[in-house]
């Protein structure tokens, strides 16, 4: 069964889904979903006035959270390191975010890349899917000799979910 780790924005697109039941239903026969504190919090992060139907948004995405996450992740000083080394290294390949924007999409990746999760799903290819940033965790990878976790956006998630 593949280990997949969900960008925070894949929490927004789950709750939206007009096929939601069935997208949750799936992911308990295809997959493991871990969690991350940095993502966890981010969640915790969004308004409490914000209603979605009448129903908390923020409270909706935290249940669709503990409900799907099978294993969370804290956040670790090693995964600080190594976020640091992806970001680092994406600037040199020209890269132009800034530390604060890039530092929590660089060490969710390396939550993945240290727990040998096999898939992340974002859908942030401004920042964490750019491809400055997917050739520096690459290369970075490379010289740690840590697996590179293949990444997905959401409709692709689904569809494979629905193989």
């Amino acid at each position: 069964m593949k280990r997949l780790l969900l960008d925070t924005n894949i929490y927004g697109e789950i709750i939206f889904d007009q096929d939601f039941n069935n997208v949750k239903e799936k992911i308990q026969e295809k997959c493991v979903i871990h969690g991350f504190k940095i993502v966890r919090d981010e969640l915790r992060d969004v308004p409490s006035k914000i209603k979605v139907n009448g129903v908390n948004l923020r409270i909706g995405l935290l249940h669709i959270y503990d409900e799907i996450t099978s294993k969370s992740y804290p956040f670790t000083e090693e995964m600080k390191v190594l976020g640091e080394k992806y970001y680092e290294l994406y600037r040199k390949f020209g890269g132009s975010k800034s530390y604060d924007v890039m530092l929590k999409d660089c060490c969710i990746v390396a939550c993945a890349s240290i727990h040998q999760i096999d898939i992340v799903v974002s859908e942030d290819s401004k920042s964490m899917l750019s491809e400055n940033a997917l050739k520096a965790y690459e290369s970075v990878n490379g010289l740690e000799k840590i697996k590179n976790p293949s990444f997905i956006g959401y409709l692709e998630f689904k569809r494979w979910l629905g193989e």
